[in-house]
């Protein structure tokens, strides 16, 4: 084989694999924008587009989709169970719903049923692309106040429960545990009795915790959690980003 052929196969082989994005979804002018952002990016996505009631299981028949796309209008009546049956069967896939307005307790029903997050058309093509990043890394893309309403939940979501809970390799058991109730609104002597530990030991897991990630409070340790957990704070100001953006342009 000769030194050329050689380098060639190499250069092959180190080529990055396009991550591969199905997208179920009504072909409209912001669907073709959506499609378009992530094509031309850096990211190298193939995107293939299908329309609703369109057969997808041979886009699962070999190598399983990186992201699924749903559009919110493509399947209004079983929504939920689809992602639902979605996630189970694929668990590396990772769900993404889009739409342009998503009231709170569809979007709460959406992340419970399993999606890893939602986009609003309108948000900035720059946006859309953190958004896909941030869940191919295994955060959630929803609003601040959602993913409170997730924690504070008896009923919380595994998928959410365990991201809180192995929010870095750098927590003990016990740690990740204290963290989880502190989540919860749960006081020292309620942490205390849950996990059977002394007020004084609880007391020394919340330093450690606070000394993990670097914060001085317990407010300031929900809010940083809640950082990695979904790092998108608002996104009704992403969408208002893109449409000033849109505005200057013209």
């Amino acid at each position: 084989m000769s030194a050329q052929h050689a380098m060639r196969r190499v250069q092959v082989a180190d080529e990055p694999r396009r991550a591969h994005v199905l997208m179920i979804a009504i072909r409209d002018l912001f669907v073709d924008e959506i499609i378009d952002t992530l094509e031309s990016s850096e990211d190298n996505f193939s995107v293939t587009c299908v329309a609703p009631g369109e057969s997808c299981a041979r886009y699962f028949a070999g190598e399983t989709p990186d992201l699924l796309l749903l559009q919110q209008k493509s399947n209004p009546d079983q929504f939920d169970d689809f992602i639902r049956e979605m996630v189970e069967g694929f668990p590396g896939l990772r769900v993404l719903v889009f739409g342009r307005s998503m009231p709170d307790d569809h979007l709460y029903r959406v992340i419970n049923a399993g999606a890893h997050g939602y986009i609003n058309e309108k948000m900035p093509g720059k946006h859309i692309l953190a958004a896909l990043d941030a869940v191919r890394k295994g955060s959630f893309w929803a609003e601040r106040h959602i993913m409170e309403r997730f924690i504070k939940d008896d009923s919380l979501v595994d998928g959410i429960h365990s991201r809180v809970l192995s929010l870095g390799r750098r927590l003990t058991n016990r740690e990740a545990e204290v963290l989880a109730l502190i989540m919860k609104g749960l006081s020292t002597s309620e942490i205390a009795e849950r996990v059977f530990l002394s007020h004084q030991g609880v007391k020394a897991h919340l330093t450690s915790l606070f000394r993990k990630f670097e914060v001085k409070n317990r407010s300031q340790l929900i809010l940083r959690v809640l950082d990695e957990v979904s790092p998108v704070g608002s996104i009704t100001s992403l969408v208002q980003d893109g449409l000033q953006a849109s505005r200057s342009a013209v």
